[in-house]
């Protein structure tokens, strides 16, 4: 990692300190390189705290809808500073937050104002009923309308509650963005995935425990759900456009609709 990896507004966890060993696996927000040591990074704790770290004690993280964050960091609106809410949306560069408390506020900031609280995070995974296999559970009808809108928040909400319990959707998204992106792991894992083709199409999806070449030390499985989540504005984007099939891949049932076509009978002609 380098400070270019995280520039003003990128949130990340903070990893390998020594000094400060308390502050190990908090996350933090960026304020990009740190004045007079183009090597560091000025970070913001969720305490309103600032810090200059270099980029090996950081790792990268996403904010997501959904999110528990702090408000840290602001001058002119500095009562906002503490409380706490959850993110609901983003527009432009701007992310929407319900703060807590009585008035139920409803505000913008900017992302290097915000600093997630992972303890307090709304994954809101919904559970399958009993028995029920993850290959046999269905996409919500609600979900697939949000799917259809044609305002990319919208849709990348949607893709945030998916991910969680779909985790061959993961894999597909990570083969959609290795067709733009040649990030090592993401590269290695659209190898795998796409069985070399890396045309965006799944077709050797990773199973429970199973080791990709080139990133052998890493949980596969954990890797595409990490890059999905990282890269889910893009996805919304792309989704909507079917990027790759990726609109069709889940409305076809988590399934590449390529592959799934019937191939069309052939009629004899009586001549």
């Amino acid at each position: 990692m380098e400070v270019s990896d995280f520039p003003r507004g990128a949130h990340a966890q903070i990893t390998g300190l020594a000094s400060k060993p308390e502050l190990n696996e908090q996350h933090c927000a960026s304020l990009g390189p740190s004045p007079g040591n183009a090597e560091r990074v000025t970070v913001v704790t969720k305490t309103g705290a600032q810090l200059a770290l270099k980029p090996l004690n950081l790792r990268l993280a996403e904010l997501l809808p959904g999110s528990r964050v702090v408000v840290q960091g602001l001058t002119n609106a500095a009562k906002y500073n503490g409380q706490n809410g959850e993110v609901l949306s983003w527009h432009g560069d701007r992310w929407i937050v319900d703060l807590d408390g009585e008035t139920k506020e409803r505000k913008s900031f900017k992302a290097e104002n915000l600093v997630i609280l992972p303890a307090m995070l709304n994954t809101r995974k919904r559970s399958a009923p009993e028995g029920e296999e993850s290959e046999a559970k269905k996409v919500k009808s609600a979900d697939m309308k949000d799917l259809d809108s044609t305002d990319e928040r919208v849709v990348g909400q949607a893709l945030a509650r998916l991910l969680p319990e779909f985790p061959v959707l993961a894999m597909k998204c990570v083969c959609v963005l290795a067709t733009k992106q040649t990030v090592t792991i993401m590269h290695e894992l659209a190898q795998h995935l796409t069985d070399k083709h890396n045309d965006g199409l799944l077709r050797r999806p990773v199973r429970p425990g199973e080791k990709v070449k080139g990133i052998e030390e890493l949980d596969a499985l954990e890797q595409c759900q990490y890059l999905a989540e990282k890269k889910l504005r893009a996805l919304a984007g792309h989704c909507r456009i079917n990027y790759c099939d990726l609109y069709g891949f889940i409305k076809a049932g988590m399934k590449e609709p390529k592959f799934n076509r019937r191939p069309q009978q052939q009629v004899q002609m009586p001549w």
